[in-house]
C-alpha cells in the first residue's frame, strides 16, 4: 500500500494551500497538517515552504510529488488488475460533478450502478468544474464531470486522463411575457440590451455566460446573482432578467418562465468532460461507471460528441 500521505502532498501541490487541498479530500486542515509534518519528520527532510499566505514545495518535496504521480498511476493500474479478477464488483466507488451535471447524469448513473451491482457504493460529491481536476488526481473522488474551459488544456497528461461526454446547447430562460418567449427565430446576439441573471464569478454559470456573449461580440450586464436554478428561475419569473441555463440543467419545470432554444447565428454549448486517474480505466469500478455514463449522456437529448468517453 503506497503512504496515503503522499496523496496529501500531492493535493497540497496542486491547491497551494493545506485548507484547500484537505477541502478537496473531505478531511481536515489540522489533519492534514499533522500527517505532511510527521512524513517530513520520516524522511528528515523540508517538504512545503511558507510563501505569503500560501505553501509552497521545496526542491525536496517537488521531487517526491514527482514520485508520488508515478507510483500513484502504477497502484491505479495494479488495482485494476486486481480488481478484474473479482467475481463481483463492490466497495465504494466516489463519483463527482458541477451542480447541473447531478440530476440529468450523476444520479441515474449511480441508480444504474446500484442495480447492476448489489455490492457497488456509489458515492455522489458535488463539486465545481474548477476544483474537480485538482479532486480527481488527489484522489477525492475516482471519476467526475466538469465543465471544459481554458483551465483544461493545461491538464498534465501524465496525471489525469479528460475524455469528452456531450456537448450541451446553452437555451435562454425568459419571463413568460417577454418578447422572446414565442419568438420562431431567437439568437444569442438578440439579447445584447438585457439584464441578466447569473452564478458569481467564481461559477460554472457566470463563466459559461461570458464566454457565450463575448463570442458574438458582447458583455452580460449582469443584474441579479443567484447560486441555484431555483432562484435564477425565481428572478426570471419576476421579470428582473433574463438568463442563460444549459439544457441539462432544466431537468424539472419553473413556473414562471420560459425555457428558448437559441436557433440563430452561433448557438452556444457547453463541453462536458469525464476525468479520471490515469491507469483506472480498466479498473472494472470505475469502467462500469464510465459505461453508465455513456449510456446516460447518449439517452439525453444534447449531442453527444463523437468519440465518447475516449480520451481526447
Amino acid at each position: 500500500m503506497i503512504d496515503p500521505r503522499l496523496r496529501l502532498l500531492v493535493a497540497v501541490s496542486e491547491h497551494g494551500t493545506v485548507t484547500a487541498a484537505a477541502e478537496a479530500l473531505f478531511r481536515s486542515p489540522s489533519g492534514v497538517s499533522r500527517q505532511l509534518k510527521d512524513l517530513a519528520a520520516e524522511l528528515d527532510v523540508d517538504l512545503l515552504e511558507r510563501h505569503g499566505r500560501r505553501v509552497r514545495l521545496t526542491p525536496a518535496g517537488q521531487r517526491l510529488v514527482t514520485h508520488a504521480r508515478r507510483l500513484h498511476a502504477q497502484w491505479e493500474a495494479a488495482l485494476s488488475d486486481t480488481t478484474a479478477a473479482a467475481r463481483q464488483l463492490c466497495g465504494p466507488l466516489s463519483l463527482g460533478g458541477f451542480p447541473t451535471s447531478i440530476p440529468s447524469i450523476l444520479a441515474p448513473v449511480a441508480l444504474r450502478l446500484r442495480g447492476r451491482h448489489r455490492m457497488l457504493e456509489p458515492v455522489v460529491h458535488e463539486i465545481e468544474s474548477g476544483e474537480l481536476l485538482h479532486a480527481v488526481e488527489s484522489g477525492g473522488v475516482d471519476l467526475g464531470l466538469l465543465v471544459a474551459d481554458e483551465a483544461t488544456s493545461r491538464v498534465a497528461a501524465s496525471h489525469v486522463e479528460v475524455s469528452g461526454v456531450l456537448d450541451d446547447p446553452i437555451d435562454l430562460l425568459v419571463p413568460e411575457g417577454h418578447r422572446f418567449a414565442h419568438g420562431a427565430e431567437i439568437g444569442l446576439e438578440d439579447a445584447a440590451e438585457e439584464e441578466w441573471v447569473s452564478g458569481h464569478p467564481h461559477q460554472d454559470a457566470y463563466r459559461e455566460l461570458l464566454t457565450a456573449t463575448r463570442a458574438v461580440g458582447y458583455a452580460p450586464r449582469v443584474a441579479h446573482f443567484a447560486r441555484e436554478l431555483t432562484a435564477t428561475a425565481a428572478l426570471v419569473a419576476a421579470g428582473l432578467g433574463v438568463a442563460a441555463v444549459p439544457r441539462l440543467a432544466m431537468t424539472v419545470p419553473h413556473p414562471g418562465v420560459v425555457q428558448v432554444p437559441l436557433t440563430r447565428g452561433q448557438v452556444p454549448r457547453r463541453r462536458v468532460l469525464l476525468a479520471l486517474r490515469h491507469g483506472s480505466r480498466e479498473n472494472p469500478r470505475v469502467a462500469a461507471a464510465v459505461t453508465a455514463v455513456g449510456e446516460v449522456s447518449r439517452a439525453l437529448c444534447p449531442e453527444r460528441l463523437p468519440e465518447a468517453g475516449r480520451p481526447a
